[in-house]
């Protein structure tokens, strides 16, 4: 289990995008939850989510999990660990095919976002206790949260040590903000190709590049909200839209 924390804005849910869309990721199959406020938060679902994509992708562990449900339809409502031991343990432990499948990712964006700091531990718990009985498993478990307090202790805790690694996604370190300046140059390469007919060719300027990377530091949100506005229609050219958000930060 990798757990890659940092504070809110700074790309943690870019990065994990990223690797779970990768055309160079090493993984037989993989499995997604983004939670988030905004309707996606209810953490009683996410062992479900996980079972639903892998069925969908794989057909020894879907004929597998067929079976359970038809046994004992129940499961689809039972608890978070009971769901854990029939969808992941089992299949992947107890199946020979499964269990030599090659690496299988799960990804978990925004644990904090998940509804209830008792159901984010519960869900740490059983990935952890997990990852320490099954060393040799397929799963990969890469998790992304904000250093909540609650969150922060239990991987503090010393029998939890074992089961995972850590990725601190800094603000304003160097490494973020060229991470920054990249996605802005991308982004803007992009929105200038779309608007090749009303943008000057040497768009954007060097100077005007910077200004907005400066001005962006660390965070992806400020970043990914200038992007967005630049690209709006309804705000006028390109060029003039770059320049109006970076006097707006001023």
């Amino acid at each position: 289990m990798r757990w890659v924390v940092g504070a809110a804005g700074v790309g943690k849910s870019a990065l994990l995008q990223s690797v779970v869309e990768s055309p160079k990721l090493v993984a037989s199959c993989h499995a997604s939850v983004f939670f988030s406020i905004n309707g996606r938060d209810d953490g009683s679902k996410a062992i479900v989510t996980i079972s639903y994509q892998f069925a969908a992708k794989c057909k020894p562990y879907r004929q597998l999990i067929e079976r359970e449900i038809i046994d004992d339809p129940s499961l689809l409502q039972s608890s978070m660990a009971k769901q854990f031991l029939k969808f992941i343990v089992e299949p992947f432990i107890h199946n020979p095919l499964l269990n030599s499948a090659g690496h299988v990712l799960v990804v978990i964006d925004g644990l904090d976002e998940c509804k209830h700091p008792r159901t984010q531990l519960e869900l740490l718990r059983l990935i952890s206790d997990f990852c320490i009985e099954y060393p040799s498993s397929p799963l990969v478990w890469l998790i992304a949260s904000r250093p909540e307090q609650h969150i922060t202790a239990f991987f503090s805790q010393s029998n939890v040590a074992a089961a995972y690694e850590k990725e601190e996604i800094a603000v304003n370190s160097d490494e973020a903000r060229e991470d920054v300046e990249r996605y802005l140059r991308d982004k803007l390469a992009e929105i200038k190709k779309k608007a090749s007919d009303t943008v000057d060719s040497r768009w954007p300027e060097e100077q005007d590049l910077w200004k907005l990377a400066n001005a962006a530091g660390g965070l992806f949100a400020y970043a990914d909200t200038a992007v967005r506005y630049i690209d709006d229609a309804t705000a006028g050219s390109p060029s003039l839209a770059a320049l109006r958000r970076v006097e707006c930060h001023r």
